[in-house]
């Protein structure tokens, strides 16, 4: 691939390797400590994905920067995977949120901060009926249960690759007519996934009619652009036949907007004018602080308040769900953070960033593509950005034999992960993606970028 050769690769990624260890020896002793305690070594499995052998171990997150137990300082583009989209600990989150933990934690009883949470998410979403969880997962999983008692119906619809959190229901994939749940190592979820899920490729408007014409899909479940496998965007008319389908069959639409929320204050829902029975929003939504809504159409409002007593023997959130520093988090996201604002310093930067990027690929004819979604930006090592999810699954990230991949962690996006953290800055550890907060700089962004630009020259010397 245009003088790029597996050797090179691994040369490169060894000398990078070598350095992440001997310049973080308090993260490495601090991850020998914790493998006697954790699965892993981490509090959370995600934790352990980054590339270099052990995971940095944070001292402090502050606006755009992270700083590491050995004292290094980076410049933070993954932002927890969009949970710190907006910045870590902005002052405008950090001093309600400390406000409301003073005057208590848990009561599992309503604030008045709750009414004016609920009303703005209506006028930002369009949705009349609110629920406030404690993450997408969570709310993801609720919904699909809401969603299965309001149509009597079984099944649920995802698309193939996607992602919707540690949702049984969507952590099934199709290889070819093949239906496989995705943790395999782990077991099945369930012994015949076709009686839980069915499975079509985004993009595909008649595969979609054919799995919804049977009228027993309870509800689809999509992001308004997929992001988990590289963006793929909707092509034109996806959403209006998807919406008109759905209606068709009696199906639910619900959206996720878990990572899509980087396209504006409401969302690519909001950009595409979307209007979905069901709507999950997560990560961000509380600025970082642990929080995430799920909307619902007035029909759908009205069954769950029917209930007597309502919550009965349905597992809706848990005790901690809608606490008072968790709703103040999302009233300070709403106002001050999550705003017209933000994205018109974000998105022009994220502009610049695909500019620089696309440079480096044009200059060097790298069959690479770079995409973007608001202020998201990612490069993958294919000629063309994919339509369909199945394209990703199949992992040929590269043209020639041997640079196939091993999946997302292959040793190219390993080397450019790590190279970037040994020079300060930090990716997404499962993409080559970045995020542009509202405190990133212009200047950031071109070291960004003059950094992967000397990456590829090493590569190609």
């Amino acid at each position: 691939m245009a003088g790029i050769t597996l050797e090179k690769v691994k040369g490169l990624l060894a000398r990078e390797e070598k350095r992440y260890v001997e310049e973080r020896p308090k993260s490495k002793a601090l991850f020998e400590r914790a493998r006697h305690c954790y699965a892993g070594g981490v509090p959370m499995s995600w934790m352990r994905i980054w590339p270099g052998g052990f995971p940095i171990f944070v001292r402090e997150a502050k606006g755009a920067y992270l700083t590491d137990v050995d004292g290094h300082r980076y410049l933070d583009l993954c932002l927890g995977d969009t949970g710190a989209l907006l910045g870590h600990a902005p002052p405008e989150l950090v001093v309600p949120l400390s406000e409301q933990m003073n005057r208590g934690l848990t009561t599992m009883l309503p604030t008045e901060d709750s009414i004016e949470v609920g009303e703005e998410l209506t006028r930002r979403f369009g949705l009349p009926c609110w629920q406030i969880l404690m993450t997408a997962s969570d709310a993801n999983r609720m919904a699909l249960k809401v969603a299965r008692e309001f149509t009597c119906r079984r099944l649920t619809l995802a698309f193939n690759a996607s992602y919707h959190g540690s949702v049984d229901e969507t952590l099934v994939v199709d290889f070819f007519g093949n239906l496989m749940n995705m943790p395999g190592l782990m077991g099945p979820l369930v012994e015949d996934p076709s009686k839980m899920t069915r499975i079509v490729e985004f993009n595909d408007i008649a595969a979609l009619e054919e799995a919804l014409a049977p009228r027993d899909v309870a509800c689809v479940i999509t992001e308004p652009v997929m992001t988990n496998v590289g963006i793929i965007h909707p092509e034109p008319g996806f959403h209006e036949a998807l919406r008109s389908l759905t209606r068709k069959y009696g199906t639910l639409l619900l959206i996720d907007e878990t990572h899509s929320i980087c396209g504006g204050p409401a969302g690519m829902t909001g950009e595409l004018k979307l209007e979905p029975d069901i709507f999950v929003l997560g990560k961000l939504i509380g600025g970082g602080y642990p929080a995430a809504v799920l909307g619902f159409s007035q029909e759908i409002g009205e069954m769950i308040a029917q209930r007597v007593p309502w919550h009965n023997f349905f597992g809706f959130g848990g005790t901690l769900s809608g606490n008072p520093p968790a709703v103040a988090a999302i009233k300070a996201t709403l106002k001050h953070l999550l705003t017209e604002k933000s994205f018109a310093h974000m998105i022009p930067l994220a502009q610049k960033m695909e500019q620089g990027i696309a440079a480096i690929i044009e200059q060097h004819e790298l069959p690479w593509y770079v995409a973007r979604i608001g202020c998201r930006v990612e490069f993958r090592f294919l000629p063309a950005p994919p339509r369909r999810g199945i394209d990703t699954l199949l992992d040929v990230e590269y043209n020639e034999v041997d640079l196939l991949t091993e999946g997302l962690t292959g040793p190219l996006e390993m080397l450019i992960h790590l190279y970037c953290t040994n020079r300060g800055i930090l990716l997404s550890p499962v993409h080559d993606m970045a995020l542009v907060s509202p405190v990133t700089t212009e200047e950031e962004v071109d070291r960004y970028v003059e950094i992967i630009g000397k990456c590829v020259e090493e590569l190609l010397a």
